[in-house]
């Protein structure tokens, strides 16, 4: 994940949504964010409860473009990699960046030390492009997968699946110790309780709504399901790895997470 973003060490009081939103978005996308600099902006820490609805931004607008473009009579795979380019795009590879770090890291280093000399490092390794491409590929399939469902549906599962999978990054950022001194993780701050429990409220009910009503009730659960456990896999592992967290472990987690719902609502889409 990047470090280029200004961070405001001081919190603010109370809570407010809008520019709490508005904060959030500047951070996960490269949208263009009106009134940001003439809202008195909270501190990202005290955003990360918005984080959920900054990712069903960008998971609805990534649907819109995988819809668009079926309805255009492209091949499946083309529309797919039209989505993610467009993802890609709003995001600025924010998570893919972390994945390909992660990975380079943990596959290539031998001890702590190296291994975060190597994640910080902006050059791409085997390790990281080889994890970019699997997941590259496994994302365009569950996007052609997701087609078989009315478009409002791919809108709405795309965005739960975004949302959820970034309200799990928060809760990484509160549970987790930082690995680093400091670095993007440090410099965001950790999130409170309240904030923590604020995001996985709003993108835990939306997901599971989400997902019982456009499929099956059981969807929408195995979904969160699904994303915790993908989450708490890459925690497991970077505890032994470097022994916390960095921008980049959250990247990583967030992708996987998102990645693991999509292949619930797949799945459920492939059921007679």
């Amino acid at each position: 994940m990047s470090d280029e973003f200004e961070l405001s060490s001081e919190g603010r009081r109370g809570f407010r949504p809008f520019a709490e939103f508005l904060v959030a978005l500047r951070f996960l996308t490269r949208l263009p964010v009106p009134f940001i600099r003439t809202l008195d902006p909270p501190s990202l820490a005290s955003s990360m409860g918005m984080f959920p609805v900054a990712g069903a931004v960008v998971g609805a607008l990534t649907g819109a473009v995988l819809v668009l473009a079926a309805f255009a009579r492209l091949p499946d795979y083309f529309c797919a990699a039209l989505a993610l380019g467009a993802g890609a795009l709003i995001t600025g590879a924010l998570h893919e960046d972390g994945l390909s770090d992660v990975a380079d890291g943990f596959g290539g280093g031998a001890t702590r030390e190296h291994r975060l000399d190597i994640m910080r490092d902006s050059r791409i390794g085997a390790y990281g492009a080889m994890a970019l491409i699997v997941v590259t590929l496994a994302r365009a399939s569950l996007y052609v997968a997701l087609l078989d469902a009315p478009p409002l549906h791919v809108l709405g599962l795309m965005a739960a699946a975004a949302a959820f999978s970034r309200a799990l990054m928060v809760d990484l950022l509160w549970a987790t110790r930082p690995a680093r001194t400091d670095g993007l993780s440090v410099m965001a701050g950790r999130p409170s309780r309240n904030t923590t429990l604020i995001a996985l409220a709003i993108g835990g009910i939306g997901a599971g709504v989400a997902g019982a009503m456009m499929l099956v009730p059981a969807a929408g659960l195995g979904a969160l399901v699904a994303a915790g456990v993908a989450v708490a896999m890459v925690r497991a592992l970077a505890m032994r790895k470097i022994g916390g967290q960095t921008g980049d472990v959250c990247g990583s987690a967030q992708i996987l997470a998102e990645t693991a719902m999509l292949a619930v609502y797949a799945a459920t889409l492939s059921l007679p």
